[in-house]
């Protein structure tokens, strides 16, 4: 006697029944009124994503950063070589930090680049980031990038 092989169907009107309340209610969740502003970039902003970059340019002895960023950034520099070795945290404080203002270039000397020194050359790798206000008051930085370049 051959074997039959029933299939059952769950019909699209039943599925649909079940997805159209689901979806109702994440459409409800995208409100736009709900959405977050963007930041005002001529305020100081507590958090947020600023454009633009911190490049850097291989001068002999020296490094130039520019800030092009919207916001001053602090900073820290360092020979790539010495990375695997130290252990730094970024600056916080409101006065004191390295820092490097809107539109500024700075020319970093490498004697005062750790692992470089005076006369030194090689690779180096720049940190930058924005401080803004944590939860609990505290200056924090937003996120950290790094850039690298070259004393020659």
């Amino acid at each position: 006697m051959p074997t039959t092989v029933r299939s059952r169907r769950t019909p699209l009107v039943g599925v649909g029944a079940l997805l159209l309340p689901a979806l109702a209610a994440l459409a409800a969740c995208g409100d736009s009124a709900a959405a977050p502003a963007a930041p005002d970039l001529g305020s100081a902003p507590t958090s947020g994503i600023w454009a633009g970059n911190v490049a850097v340019e291989g001068l002999p002895g020296a490094i130039r950063a520019g800030n092009n960023t919207t916001r001053p950034v602090g900073y820290a520099v360092f020979a790539r070589e010495i990375l695997p070795v130290i252990n730094w945290r970024p600056c916080t404080e409101r006065t004191g930090c390295p820092t490097i203002g809107v539109g500024e270039r700075r020319t970093i000397a490498g004697a005062d680049i750790p692992g470089i020194g005076a006369g030194g050359r090689g690779e180096v790798v720049l940190y930058w980031w924005h401080l803004v206000e944590g939860r609990d008051g505290r200056m924090q930085p937003d996120s950290i990038r790094e850039v690298g370049s070259a004393v020659r």
